[in-house]
């Protein structure tokens, strides 16, 4: 499975947990070299150990890097550390983002803009930023693929999300005019719109960490981004959003 990614050379940010560290461990399994990026060290320490203990490839093959993608120099090192030890950059993830700060559901009213900030700069600013890191190595491959994580909350605005709802609105409008731009130097960029995802997001909900019945779990959306990357080079998927079977239960009969 993805036998064509092989050797092929992706950065995942947000590897540490969730979506990122299910496309981190699909693409190890797969062959190729991955580049772990993520702000929380003890994720990455514990995604390595797992990938060394699962035995399905070199651990020379990955690159850990404890990184902000809300920092620009950060954004800067992950990209010319990977041109370095691998000498070329294939493709991006962009899985890193937060649900919320402080673990409470506020209305935008109640949101602070320091709330405001760190979501909206975490989220969206930091996709722009690892996007742009790795675009003048893709284009001057005249290669390479960008995939954005949006969310079913960047189609419809949802209550108390207000903050995250417009970061992923963002990130698919980021996501279009990118691929507008870069597409004649063969560069594809995609931006992916989970349904509900059994991720640590839901923490973030404080007491109200509820899930809903239907969720699917993070492989499953890895196992897709990983299929888009794999397409042949003139194939697109325009904001696709992948969502979980709606579990069917059986109603009983009454009794007469």
């Amino acid at each position: 499975m993805f036998e064509q990614l092989k050797d092929k050379v992706s950065i995942v940010t947000g590897a540490g947990s969730g979506i990122g560290r299910a496309c981190a461990s699909l693409l190890f399994e797969a062959g190729a070299k991955v580049i772990a990026v993520d702000v929380a060290h003890d994720n990455l320490e514990q995604l390595m150990a797992e990938l060394a203990e699962s035995g399905n490839g070199s651990m020379d093959n990955v690159l850990s890097m404890t990184l902000s993608i809300r920092d620009e120099d950060d954004m800067q090192r992950m990209a010319d550390e990977t041109l370095a030890r691998f000498g070329r950059i294939d493709s991006l993830i962009a899985s890193a983002g937060i649900l919320r700060i402080g673990g409470s559901m506020k209305t935008l009213g109640d949101t602070s803009l320091d709330e405001w900030n760190k979501i909206i700069e975490t989220n969206l600013t930091g996709t722009f930023l690892s996007n742009r890191a790795v675009l003048p190595a893709m284009i001057d491959q005249r290669e390479g693929d960008i995939i954005n994580l949006s969310s079913t909350s960047g189609q419809v605005g949802r209550p108390y999300d207000g903050p995250y709802c417009a970061s992923k609105f963002g990130i698919i409008g980021l996501s279009e005019s990118m691929a507008e731009e870069v597409g004649r130097h063969g560069v594809r960029v995609q931006a992916v719109l989970p349904d509900a995802v059994a991720t640590p997001f839901w923490s973030q909900n404080g007491p109200v960490a509820m899930k809903p019945p239907d969720i699917m779990p993070p492989e499953r959306v890895a196992e897709f981004i990983l299929h888009l990357i794999s397409l042949p080079r003139d194939t697109y998927l325009r904001n696709p959003v992948i969502s979980p079977m709606k579990s069917r239960k059986k109603r009983r009969k009454k009794k007469s």
